[in-house]
C-alpha cells in the first residue's frame, strides 16, 4: 500500500508551517540567550524521557510470557531507568551531568571512530583525520572543562531550532507562492 502526500492541501496550510517555523526561531534565540536555562529545561525532558521508556519496558516485560529468557533482567531495568528519569525530573542537575558525559562520551567514539576509517581506506583520509582529530579535541575540552558542555549543548540545541525554523519558514513561503 502507498500513500501520496496531496502537495496542493500542504500548501494550504502553509500557515501552519510559518507558525511552526517563528516559534522554532523564537525557541532558539531563547536557547541562546539563555543557556543555562536552556540546559536544565533539556535535562528536565531527558528525565520524561527516561521515565516514560522504563514504564514502557517494564509494563513489556511484565506482560512477555513467564519463562521468556531475559524478561525479569528488562523489567529490572525498565525500573531502574524509570527511576533514572524521576531523580533526573527532581534534580535536573544530574540530567545535565548525563548529558555532558554523554556528548563527551559521544565525541570520544566518534574522533576514534573517523580515525578507524581513515586508517582502513583512503577515500576523503584527510577530512576523516581532521574529524577525528577535532572530535578527539572537543572530548578532551569537555573532559577538562565540563562547563564547556553546557554551552556546546545550549549551542547546540539553539542552532537547531534555528535552522529548523529558518527552513520551515522558507518552506511555508516558498508553499505559499505555490498556491496561489
Amino acid at each position: 500500500m502507498t500513500s501520496t502526500i496531496d502537495m496542493s492541501h500542504v500548501a494550504k496550510r502553509w500557515g501552519w508551517i510559518l507558525a511552526d517555523g517563528i516559534l522554532g526561531v523564537v525557541v532558539g534565540l531563547i536557547a541562546l540567550v539563555f543557556p543555562i536555562a536552556t540546559v536544565l529545561v533539556l535535562a528536565i525532558f531527558l528525565g520524561i524521557g527516561l521515565l516514560i521508556s522504563g514504564i514502557i519496558e517494564a509494563t513489556v516485560a511484565l506482560r512477555v510470557q513467564h519463562g521468556a529468557p531475559g524478561r525479569w533482567w528488562v523489567a529490572i531495568f525498565g525500573i531502574i531507568t524509570a527511576l533514572a528519569g524521576i531523580l533526573v525530573i527532581f534534580f535536573p542537575g544530574t540530567g545535565v551531568t548525563i548529558m555532558v558525559v554523554g556528548l563527551l562520551l559521544w565525541f570520544l567514539f566518534a574522533g576514534i571512530n573517523d580515525l578507524f576509517v581513515a586508517a582502513r581506506s583512503k577515500e576523503h583520509r584527510g577530512w576523516n583525520i581532521g574529524m577525528g582529530v577535532l572530535a578527539l579535541l572537543a572530548a578532551m575540552v569537555l573532559l577538562f572543562s565540563p562547563g564547556a558542555a553546557v554551552g556546546t549543548i545550549a549551542l547546540l540545541a539553539g542552532f537547531g531550532f534555528l535552522l529548523r525554523g529558518a527552513s520551515e519558514i522558507g518552506l511555508a513561503l516558498s508553499l505559499r507562492r505555490s498556491s496561489r
